[in-house]
């Protein structure tokens, strides 16, 4: 598959998941009134949340930091786990990951690798990547997990940039 088919395929699945198309699809070029994105600035005001967060997460997850992880999503945001399952909710994000902490052996290492950013509309962006973790339990076992993900940043009333969606692949 092509580069420019999965980044096709990320913006298709970044639509289904927020329910909007990019305000980019929604006006016609033609249209001598349509709006016209400022996407460096918009990337300018996101990025920056965007990546302390991405760099928040790693040491939070260590430190079984549930709320941390949670903070960055909207009281409404949506994590899909890879098998469908849908947390709903700030709240329910944290107790996810607070159940996950309880089985979760001690983290060795692991990272968020942000693939690409897109802006798709004033006060959404999209961003896709893949993350991975390094566990290790006493008896020596090591077990390293991944998985892509896709995320959709919407920028809020307070002009913080805070997840609407997450989606594990």
């Amino acid at each position: 598959m092509t580069i420019a088919c999965v980044i096709r395929y990320q913006r298709l699945m970044a639509i289904a998941l927020v329910g909007v198309a990019p305000l980019s699809a929604q006006t016609s070029r033609s249209d001598p009134m349509a709006v016209r994105l400022d996407t460096a600035a918009i990337l300018a005001s996101a990025k920056p949340e965007i990546a302390a967060a991405n760099g928040a997460w790693l040491p939070s997850v260590r430190r079984r930091d549930a709320a941390s992880i949670a903070s960055v999503y909207t009281d409404s945001g949506l994590f899909v786990a890879s098998d469908g399952t849908v947390i709903r909710g700030r709240a329910a994000v944290a107790g996810m990951y607070i159940a996950r902490f309880a089985r979760m052996p001690e983290v060795r290492s692991g990272a968020l690798v942000q693939e690409g950013v897109a802006v798709a509309g004033p006060a959404l962006v999209y961003e896709w990547g893949h993350g991975w973790l390094e566990t290790g339990s006493s008896d020596g076992t090591v077990t390293r997990s991944a998985s892509s993900y896709l995320t959709v940043w919407q920028r809020s009333s307070d002009g913080h940039w805070r997840i609407v969606r997450n989606l594990t692949l």
